[in-house]
């Protein structure tokens, strides 16, 4: 079974949310076989930025991505999250 690549986009409630601990907590509540594989930052408008994470999970999960994003959405400092894109990492 092949692995799939998922760019999230975190936007939080604030400009006052520490990115940094948010990283940590998304990480901290991903399910097992969930990885946490790179992290950025995209600025959005005055000062605000986004929190970009790339996550590594099984391809064949049942609901797909819609679990990581509620996974996500349920993180106390967070607005919204969106699938930017999602690839496929083995063949």
């Amino acid at each position: 079974m092949a692995d799939v690549l998922v760019i999230l986009k975190v936007y939080p409630d604030s400009d006052e949310v520490n990115l940094d601990n948010l990283t940590q907590q998304i990480n901290s509540k991903l399910p097992q076989g969930y990885k946490l594989v790179r992290k950025e930052t995209e600025p959005i408008a005055y000062g605000l930025k986004a929190l970009v994470v790339y996550i590594q999970m099984p391809e064949n999960t049942e609901g797909g991505t819609e679990s990581l994003e509620d996974i996500v959405n349920g993180i106390e400092g967070v607005s919204h999250a969106e699938v930017v894109q999602v690839t496929r990492l083995g063949f």
